[in-house]
């Protein structure tokens, strides 16, 4: 593919050329995530629920998962047994913790639930259910 620009012909095979288009792509992308994102809230730490319907104003749940997974029978066993990372038992007993979670976080009836620390706390209202979801376990 010929491109002419500047009276210099550019052929699209060329490094320069895909440099600066995979740079547009990464600027597209990058105003389309702050734009649908809500402000002091990282949507990779949304644990529970959905960023669309939250209103601002609304109490953010926020959670400490690690505190959760401590808690848990499986992950105890984890522990007990010193397994390690990559192996069957400890990826079959991890499987259970986090279907164990998911399902408290359910449980709990809230309806948007972060991780502590994906939650700018100047910019919006905080309630930790850390302990909650412990007890619903």
């Amino acid at each position: 593919m010929r491109v002419v620009h500047r009276r210099k012909v550019i052929f699209s095979n060329q490094p320069h050329f895909f440099i600066f288009k995979n740079m547009l792509h990464k600027l597209i992308l990058i105003c389309c995530l702050l734009l649908s994102s809500v402000k002091g809230i990282d949507s990779h730490k949304v644990r529970h629920g959905s960023l669309d319907g939250f209103v601002e104003g609304q109490v953010v749940h926020i959670v400490n998962s690690q505190k959760i997974y401590g808690k848990m029978e499986p992950y105890q066993t984890i522990i007990r047994e010193k397994l390690k990372p990559g192996s069957a038992r400890y990826n079959f007993l991890m499987r259970q913790c986090t279907t164990l979670y998911k399902a408290t976080l359910g449980k709990s009836g809230l309806s948007l639930i972060v991780e502590f620390d994906g939650v700018n706390k100047k910019l919006h209202k905080t309630e930790d259910v850390t302990q909650k979801l412990i007890s619903l376990l």
